[in-house]
């Protein structure tokens, strides 16, 4: 007997244009494009201040966005062509060196030092389960995946969802990004592994603390040690590990 087919992942190519120069062709679930726009400039360090974006345009067709930058960033900035879904932005070849310089060729915000303990494990917890009572998506599906960004002391969060879990990080970190959220005070959760890509997004946005019910790689581990970047993994389950600045988290 046959058994009715589950929804499937929306997918399709958008063209992502800035200061008039084409940027990349992002795959990815065609909504909530704006943020997904914004966040991925965020991510490569392109847009830093509110007042760095001038303007943004979502074409009516969902095939494109067109950004303009007051840095001119677009100008100067590597193309990626095409970024799939399945991909995170960062090339192979620009893992060992996209901290230091940027992906875009713009720097990253300085180190944030582990000065107090910035949440607590309990915490985490709560949020990430928030996160996948929220998404119903993922839920249906079963091939999505899911972001939230969120800051304890005034309650903000913010959950989105794509057929790429880099893509869904961009779209929280977009809307935070337009929200004025301070980032730096922020916590990045995701239902994916933390791979190379990701602790690489989180350092560019200035987010310190990363959380996923998965674990990391031994790449996200080894720049996520060199750059401050606390890790969190196997988030709800009865064994929850930070594995990197631990000083971050308490109990």
């Amino acid at each position: 007997m046959a058994l009715d087919p589950l929804p499937l992942a929306p997918e399709t190519p958008v063209a992502l244009y800035v200061d008039d120069r084409r940027l990349a062709t992002l795959f990815c679930s065609p909504f909530n494009l704006d943020e997904l726009a914004v966040g991925h400039l965020v991510t490569r360090g392109m847009l830093v201040r509110r007042s760095d974006l001038l303007s943004l345009l979502v074409c009516p067709d969902y095939r494109s966005v067109q950004l303009r930058t007051a840095t001119g960033a677009g100008l100067i900035a590597q193309a990626e062509d095409i970024v799939y879904s399945g991909c995170g932005a960062a090339r192979v070849g620009e893992i060992g060196t996209a901290v230091g310089a940027g992906t875009a060729g713009f720097p990253p915000p300085p180190r944030a030092a582990p000065d107090r303990p910035r949440y607590r494990l309990q915490t985490l917890t709560e949020l990430s389960a928030k996160m996948f009572s929220m998404a119903e998506l993922y839920a249906r599906t079963g091939g999505m995946h899911a972001a939230a960004l969120a800051r304890e002391e005034d309650g903000y969060f913010v959950m989105r969802e794509d057929v790429g879990r880099h893509n869904a990080l961009d779209k929280v970190l977009g809307r935070g990004f337009l929200d004025g959220i301070t980032l730096q005070d922020s916590v990045l959760l995701t239902s994916g592994r933390i791979a190379s890509d990701m602790v690489l997004k989180a350092v560019h946005a200035g987010v310190y603390v990363l959380v996923s019910r998965s674990i990391p790689t031994t790449e996200a581990y080894s720049i996520a040690v060199r750059e401050g970047v606390t890790l969190v993994g196997r988030i709800g389950t009865s064994t929850p590990v930070v594995y990197t600045w631990k000083d971050r988290i308490r109990n």
